[in-house]
């Protein structure tokens, strides 16, 4: 299975529709993970085969889909910033083996219990010092293969991207805990 997975466009219509329209008919499936910021009935967003509810988007959207064995949600519901656990406890409940997110404008694949977490950055801007967005493409086969790319012209990402992707999640997530107290974001 080939899989369109983007997330966090929030009404940023410069690539989505061009990226909706590149894969629509050469994937199995569809997926935005939330903060499309767009109605559910929006001509775009209709093309989707799943799409959740961010922390920027209506209630007509569900906070969490599963299908087969994976777990797609946007991230903020399970407080995604303070870590994974409430995130993997809803993918164990479910028995699900991979899990889609978003929420952090960050590019990340990480891997706890044997559960495959993805995420794949801002379709609009990520936080790193690349000024470009991302999303991604899995293809479930034999095993996982996720293939990141740049959202302005479509060519594959750098690996760094990840590493330097996690290093900012890592200080931005120092600061929120220094300025927010025990709220959970």
């Amino acid at each position: 299975m080939k899989i369109l997975l983007v997330s966090d466009s929030h009404r940023f219509l410069d690539h989505l529709p061009r990226i909706v329209k590149k894969y629509k008919g050469t994937v199995d499936l569809m997926i935005h993970c939330g903060d499309s910021a767009l109605p559910k009935n929006d001509k775009v967003m209709k093309q989707f085969d799943i799409a959740v509810r961010g922390n920027h988007d209506e209630e007509a959207y569900p906070p969490y889909v599963i299908y087969k064995k994976i777990c797609v949600t946007h991230g903020h519901f399970y407080h995604i910033y303070d870590g994974y656990e409430e995130l993997l406890a809803l993918c164990k409940e479910n028995n699900c083996t991979l899990c889609f997110h978003g929420h952090t404008h960050v590019p990340t694949i990480k891997k706890i219990d044997g559960i495959t977490f993805v995420n794949p950055g801002s379709l609009m801007v990520n936080r790193g010092s690349y000024a470009y967005g991302t999303y991604a493409i899995i293809n479930l086969f034999n095993d996982i293969q996720i293939t990141f790319y740049r959202s302005d012209d479509d060519s594959i990402c750098p690996d760094t991207i990840l590493l330097e992707g996690l290093a900012q999640l890592e200080e931005f997530k120092r600061i929120l805990k220094k300025y927010r107290g025990n709220y959970k974001v």
